[in-house]
């Protein structure tokens, strides 16, 4: 009997303990959102929210916030909002949580007048201690609205590595991106193409540091410094069409996108003819593209033959070996 007295005794101490330290870290969270929020403030984002709530007790910490949002200025000037966002960890474990906006979540790029919302939305937070910062993203049923109604993403998944420490110079490794599209259904069929995109990928990451400051300064003194995009995984699968292309990315003296890439294509013909339809090759010239692209695909391992070459963007102008492709639209960075 005195041992299941002092058992029971034991017990009670525990959970008393556990839930004091539960409660005081819970305390600590909520004060130090605040600062958190200030910090990102200097750091060019704004974090908002109406209210926060924490719960979870006693097997995690669950932060609910209500009317979340974001906004910053780069790689591009935006905001987000959520009508309910709950991020959720473990007691034992506070630098991995997992993320949640079952209301859905919006973004919008303000001075492009377009945006997108998603119905659901679900991913998670490494933060790196000696390592990078890992977030991942999942989206589900996106639409289009203002410059990009019309737009629908059956699903969409997004993963950023921030590193510890800023790169120390234009070889070491600063941000890497992944971003995975599926099912794209455009506002306006392209032609040859279609308005059905299957597969869209890019995984890719930027070498050289971005300093503080205005985008455009920071850009170009990344520029000068010899920063890149290196392109290590690209893929489209849109109608016939199929792509993979990897390479070097870069900005020129007036701050616009060139690059040297290769490319494995697929059914190139769509390409030839999609350059005929917005008018950046002659029709004139197409048959005579199709046959020296035709001679240089070779036979894949399952038969069909694909066609591996060269493609270079200099001048605002896309290229496919010698051919111009597509006129760039030009970028402000303000």
């Amino acid at each position: 009997m005195r041992r299941l007295v002092l058992t029971l005794f034991l017990l009670l101490v525990l959970a008393g303990g556990y839930t004091a330290y539960w409660l005081v870290l819970a305390h600590q969270l909520e004060a130090g959102l605040g600062p958190w929020a200030e910090a990102q403030r200097a750091a060019g984002l704004t974090v908002a929210w109406q209210s926060v709530a924490v719960e979870g007790f006693p097997a995690s910490f669950r932060l609910r916030f209500s009317a979340a949002s974001a906004a910053g200025d780069r790689p591009v000037r935006f905001s987000a909002a959520a009508p309910l966002l709950v991020a959720k960890a473990r007691p034992w474990n506070l630098r991995q949580w997992r993320l949640s906006a079952p209301q859905g979540a919006g973004a919008t790029l303000p001075e492009e007048a377009s945006g997108c919302d998603s119905a659901a939305a679900d991913g998670s937070i490494s933060l790196g201690r000696g390592r990078s910062t890992v977030i991942d993203l999942s989206l589900r049923d996106l639409a289009g609205n203002g410059l990009a109604a019309g737009l629908r993403i059956a699903g969409a998944e997004a993963r950023l590595e921030l590193p510890d420490r800023p790169p120390a110079s234009h070889l070491d490794a600063g941000i890497t991106a992944a971003v995975r599209l599926s099912d794209v259904t455009l506002p306006k069929a392209v032609p040859a193409f279609g308005k059905e995109v299957e597969t869209l990928s890019l995984a890719l990451t930027v070498k050289g540091a971005l300093p503080p400051g205005k985008l455009r300064d920071a850009l170009a003194a990344w520029r000068q410094d010899g920063g890149t995009v290196e392109l290590t995984d690209g893929s489209l699968h849109w109608g016939a069409l199929t792509l993979d292309a990897s390479g070097t990315l870069a900005l020129d003296d007036q701050l616009q996108p060139i690059g040297a890439l290769t490319a494995t294509i697929e059914n190139q013909n769509a390409i030839v003819d999609a350059a005929v339809a917005s008018g950046n090759l002659r029709a004139a010239d197409a048959g005579l593209v199709k046959i020296v692209l035709g001679l240089l695909a070779k036979p894949g391992a399952d038969g069909k033959k694909r066609l591996t070459v060269p493609v270079s963007l200099q001048n605002e102008r896309l290229y496919l070996g010698p051919a111009k492709i597509a006129a760039l639209p030009r970028i402000g960075w303000e």
